[in-house]
């Protein structure tokens, strides 16, 4: 250290040292004179004492170097140990097979064993893990509710007061939300058990202490919420007096009139609510899915309590009106429309910030005020009509009162649903839209539901008597007739409405009265009760009115002696009635209501529908039944022009006068026109065709048959017959001849010559062959006889 000089000696920059560098050097070196010249004895003895140090460090160092090399060495001649251990076992194996198979297989059974051992201890190192952090959980949730600090086991808020400041609230809600918090962590816990783990009897035994402690927690947190109510004036009074104009003024909203400390309390018991009920939700939701428990009604618990206290006061009104029932529905539509602004402004931004997603403050309003006056409907109305429409007695007024009834809760509904025509209900849950109908108490009660319906089956009924008692209800609308017409044959056939159906008045009324049932249900909730409604309602009225149908048939008494027009027009009626009854069933069958409801019928019934005997179409069997109707009396018509056509022409076939033809003709002509007049477009095509096929098959069976032989002037007036029948079918079509192929074939055999005879005699007897000739529709045995006939 000689020659030392501390002024030559380069330091590092202050801001370059390390804190506790800095410190030390602050320590020994206080002034400028601990640095001087002066104080060379003070630094000879800090040099000395950093050389000790630095002398330790190296032996330190050196010593740490001697362990590890020691150690590498011991490890090394380890491993090089083992190496030598698995090559002998190798050897030895390979060296003896009989002996070291059998030890592979011993040693794979060891590790198989060894392998799933360690897999249950990991196993239940995870349940006991998990168990003991529900257990933390658990109890810290049961510290909060039912700590002996904050209250007694069975009241876990002290008695509200009404002079509650926000920060007492500030307080409970932190208390509220601490409990939430842990059974919303317990809840996450659950479910990634679930996922990966059957730990049921945990999971059980878990829900178990959870469901007690809400059994706790959510009365008691109801009950606080109730009682913040009542402290800013709520419920309200629901009669309002009189104001000069003779009107009702508004009732005044309490909601509307919170300020300060009463809405911030209000925003956060709101709040406390909403988190308790997400959570019951997402309990029952997952009960419902691993457990198979019921599921739950979705429904606001925060708009139920607005509304508790309201059907309290409402149904002591309801009792006094019991026998003017219109006053209830007035009651509840009125409360509910002047409270739906304060729901809407300061119920629904409480619901978004609750992130309460697909729920809308005015649905639930709405729903839960409609849910009211159903209970009250299904305690007290229902119960005691049921029990007197079994007395006889009694039936009639029951009845009416029933039906009225029925019809305000119509109209009610329809009142209720349009305070909601701009709310997005697409997103709202289906388990909720459930209770925006009175309806529902039918839905619940398939009993009452069946009464209902045999009273809507019975009084359209005997509407439908009196309307056929008019004269007119057989009549048709002659100024709106549409007659059949070759050059709109296109358009004839798009038969839509009753006068293009030439249907009578009485088949428009069974529609009306038919379509009044479909409207009355139409907001019951339950598609499937629904269906069942239109079954018993809908369905049967038209299995009556096709019997009244099939009555108005039988009363023309139609035979092949007297074809009376008048009888013919009253089997038109019949029939073209049925034919636009059945066009409706069928356009109704196609709507999405119906759809809706054929689906849910087939779903009831899966193993009619694996069998094969679901129907799609939702009245399949009354559209069969009418349409056998039609066709049944078509063809009796059919069968009894022909019947009457042979009958005239008996004479013809023996002495081929073609007066009596003529006049058989005449009398079919005269009948066509008639069922022309008074048969739907559709069904008058079938039927004349029908005839043409008839008198084609019978004429050229007569002839066929028949011993009379064919000269050249008895072909020319056999010609000339033929030519007026096909006049007589000329109205109908460009062509007649075209429906006669039979007549037409034996025309051109009475037009061949002596030369043609034989060589279609003596040619080959195939279908090709005579086609050769024109001839398609006879068969060659038919075209021998006919020919033989002839006399040249």
């Amino acid at each position: 250290m000689e020659g030392w000089d501390p002024q030559n000696l380069i330091l590092p920059e202050v801001g370059k040292l390390c804190r506790s560098q800095s410190e030390y050097l602050d320590q020994h070196f206080k002034t400028q004179k601990d640095v001087s010249s002066s104080s060379i004895s003070s630094s000879s003895c800090l040099l000395s004492e950093w050389t000790k140090h630095c002398s330790d460090y190296n032996n330190r160092l050196l010593h740490l170097r001697t362990t590890l090399m020691d150690r590498t060495l011991s490890w090394i001649s380890s491993s090089f140990r083992a190496k030598a251990s698995l090559s002998n076992l190798n050897l030895t194996l390979s060296a003896s097979s009989q002996y070291g198979t059998a030890l592979k297989t011993l040693l794979g059974e060891e590790l198989r064993l060894l392998a799933l051992q360690l897999h249950r201890i990991h196993f239940i190192r995870q349940y006991v893990e998990t168990a003991l952090r529900l257990e933390a959980l658990v109890g810290d949730l049961e510290d909060v509710v039912f700590s002996s600090g904050n209250c007694r086991p069975g009241n876990m808020f002290a008695k509200f007061s009404t002079l509650l400041t926000s920060q007492d609230f500030g307080v409970k809600e932190e208390r509220l939300l601490k409990a939430i918090k842990a059974m919303n962590d317990i809840e996450e816990i659950i479910v990634n058990v679930e996922k990966a783990q059957q730990w049921h009897h945990l999971l059980k035994s878990v829900d178990h202490r959870v469901d007690k402690t809400l059994a706790v927690l959510r009365p008691e947190t109801l009950a606080e919420h109730r009682a913040l109510l009542a402290s800013f004036g709520w419920p309200p009074k629901l009669l309002a007096s009189k104001v000069e104009s003779g009107g009702l003024s508004k009732l005044l909203n309490p909601l509307l009139l919170m300020h300060g400390d009463e809405k911030k309390s209000y925003a956060q018991s709101f709040h406390v609510l909403c988190a308790l009920q997400q959570l019951h939700l997402h309990r029952e939701a997952r009960k419902f899915k691993t457990l198979g428990q019921k599921e739950c009604e979705i429904r606001l618990w925060a708009i139920d309590e607005l509304v508790s206290p309201l059907a309290v006061r409402m149904e002591y009104h309801f009792v006094k009106w019991a026998e003017q029932p219109e006053f209830m529905f007035a009651l509840v539509y009125r409360v509910t429309r002047d409270f739906m602004e304060g729901i809407s402004d300061i119920l629904q931004p409480l619901i978004d910030a609750a992130r309460l997603r697909s729920y809308s403050a005015n649905e639930a309003w709405v729903s839960a005020m409609v849910h009211i006056l159903s209970g009250f409907l299904t305690k007290n109305v229902f119960p005691a009509l049921a029990e007197r429409y079994k007395e006889k007695d009694m039936k009639l007024e029951v009845i009416s009162l029933w039906l009225h009834l029925v019809d305000l809760i119509v109209a009610f509904d329809k009142q209720m649903q349009s305070l909601l025509r701009y709310e997005t209900c697409l997103l709202f849950p289906d388990a909720q839209r459930r209770g925006i109908s009175v309806l529902i108490v039918f839905c619940d009660r398939p009993d009452w539901l069946k009464i209902w319906a045999k009273m809507e089956l019975k009084d359209g009924w005997k509407k439908l008597k009196a309307v056929l008692k008019d004269a007119k209800a057989w009549q048709i609308d002659d100024k709106h007739r549409v007659d059949f017409d070759v050059s709109t044959i296109c358009e004839t056939f798009l038969l839509s409405s009753r006068e293009a159906h030439k249907a009578p008045f009485v088949a428009e009324s069974a529609l009306k009265l038919a379509q009044e049932m479909i409207d009355r249900c139409q907001t019951l909730p339950v598609i499937l009760a629904r269906a069942k409604f239109v079954r018993s309602t809908v369905a049967r009225f038209f299995w009556y009115f096709s019997n009244v149908l099939l009555l108005h048939c039988r009363s023309a008494e139609l035979s092949p002696e007297e074809v009376d027009g008048s009888l013919l027009v009253r089997a038109c009626e019949s029939i073209n009635a049925a034919r636009y009854v059945e066009s409706k069933l069928q356009e109704w069958s196609d709507d999405a209501s119906f759809l809706e409801m054929k689906i849910a019928e087939n779903n009831s019934n899966m193993e009619e529908q694996q069998q094969g005997f679901c129907d799609d179409c939702f009245f399949e069997e009354e559209i069969k039944c009418l349409a056998e109707l039609e066709t049944n009396w078509l063809m009796e018509i059919v069968a009894i022009l022909l019947c009457q056509f042979e009958n005239l022409t008996l004479e013809y076939n023996h002495t081929e006068d073609s007066n009596v033809f003529i006049e058989a003709l005449q009398s079919l002509k005269n009948q066509l026109n008639v069922l022309k007049k008074n048969l739907n477009g559709k069904d008058f095509l079938d039927l004349w065709r029908s005839v043409a096929d008839g008198l084609d098959h019978f004429i050229c069976g007569s002839i066929l048959g028949g011993d009379v032989k064919f000269s050249k002037k008895q072909s020319n007036e056999f010609g000339t017959d033929m030519q007026v029948l096909f006049l007589v079918f000329q109205p109908f079509c460009a062509r007649p001849e075209a429906f006669f192929p039979c007549i037409r074939d034996i025309l051109k055999l009475l037009a061949m010559g002596g030369e043609q005879v034989k060589h279609l005699l003596v040619g080959k007897k195939s279908e090709k062959y005579m086609q050769s000739y024109g001839i398609s529709h006879l068969r060659f045995d038919q075209v021998e006889k006919t020919l033989r006939k002839l006399k040249f």
